[in-house]
């Protein structure tokens, strides 16, 4: 009796123990540490709501353009109701996990910090600023698509 159940349990074993070894093969394919961010390019608005609300009907999004450079400074084309002008320097508070985005304009302005995500939607990189414009209760949220994306 004790050799048939030593018989069934053998096969149940080492399928388990297969099973185990996998899972330690995918493991071992995770990155151990986060790529750091790379916004640089050119970024086109895709939808602006302000409180939840889609303002792309109201306003004319297509112009307005922001893009990150390597060299670590930022340019606005075609003014929205936006938190800086022109150009300046731009860091992410942290490049793996960053989740703010640091502006310093040019014209001596203070420091702005937005909040910052990078979702992949529908395969696409896209990313997503949030702000107030002086009324700290209206939140303006860009959401916006890189131009000629390499992602």
């Amino acid at each position: 009796m004790m050799k048939k159940n030593t018989i069934r349990l053998l096969p149940m074993l080492m399928l388990l123990c297969a099973g185990l070894q996998s899972c330690t093969d995918e493991l071992a394919k995770i990155p151990a540490e986060e790529p750091a961010k790379d916004i640089t390019g050119d970024w086109k608005v895709i939808q602006l709501t302000r409180n939840g609300e889609d303002l792309g009907s109201r306003m004319l999004l297509d112009h307005f353009r922001i893009s990150f450079k390597a060299d670590g400074t930022y340019a606005v084309a075609d003014q929205l109701p936006f938190v800086v002008r022109g150009s300046g320097t731009y860091r992410l508070e942290d490049p793996q996990y960053p989740f703010h985005i640091v502006l310093r304009p040019t014209d001596g302005q203070e420091d702005v910090l937005l909040k910052f995500q990078f979702p992949i939607v529908k395969g696409r990189r896209q990313l997503s600023l949030s702000m107030s414009l002086g009324c700290a209760g209206n939140s303006y949220q860009y959401d916006l698509e890189r131009q000629n994306p390499a992602d």
